[in-house]
């Protein structure tokens, strides 16, 4: 039983070590100045369209995803809670920490621009295959790759233009990270699962429910 309860723990750790990526992927797309992420784009012109902060967006939009994962039947996790509250702390912590370096050369902009993207699709799949529950856009991912049965590069990249063009519509800043963001990282991801051998489409997430009477057999 003590060894279930490691194992558990070191599961939480993976889990927030994604997240963390994630967040610090984001943060270097940020920091390249070469356009917002995609999803960033479309908080920020929803934040002009309506008069709210990108945070407020990115809330919103976040719970409106949700309740669209729900309905389509993906399982909603405490991954997926824990998704909500932490990318945002980590992204403001590694804003706050500024070990980033801005510099105005091209090639070092497009190299962190690029890494940036690689630790995005690198800690989404590392978060995703701990099966607590996605994040409210990446559970749209699956659900729409379990559906449809398109490869997840596809579906990854079709969410992402989709974000970027609606951002842009409403009034968002587009720039050439921007578009590299929204066709490379599907890429990224799509052969990051290939090489674990993970197929997306079969990947099972426990729902809070199932995760609670998991954690309560596992600490008795």
């Amino acid at each position: 039983m003590e060894r279930k309860r490691v194992e558990e723990v070191k599961k939480y750790l993976r889990l927030l070590g994604g997240l963390f990526m994630c967040a610090l992927g984001c943060i270097m797309i940020l920091r390249s100045d070469l356009g917002l992420a995609p999803w960033d784009v479309l908080h920020q012109g929803l934040s002009k369209t309506i008069g709210i902060t990108i945070g407020q967006a990115s809330i919103g939009l976040g719970i409106t995803i949700v309740f669209l994962d729900i309905i389509l039947g993906q399982s909603i996790g405490l991954g997926t809670v824990i998704n909500f509250i932490c990318v945002g702390l980590f992204m403001d912590l590694i804003i706050f920490l500024d070990f980033i370096p801005v510099k105005e050369s091209y090639i070092y902009r497009f190299i962190i621009l690029f890494i940036g993207i690689f630790f995005y699709a690198y800690g989404t799949f590392f978060y995703m295959v701990q099966g607590m529950g996605c994040g409210p856009r990446d559970g749209f991912m699956q659900i729409l790759t379990k559906k449809t049965k398109y490869p997840v590069v596809y579906i990854k990249n079709s969410i992402e233009l989709f974000a970027l063009i609606s951002g842009w519509l409403l009034g968002g800043k587009v720039g050439v990270g921007t578009f590299a963001t929204a066709l490379i990282m599907g890429v990224f991801l799509q052969y990051i699962f290939r090489f674990y051998k993970i197929d997306l489409k079969t990947l099972k997430h426990r729902n809070i429910k199932e995760e609670l009477i998991h954690l309560k057999e596992v600490l008795r």
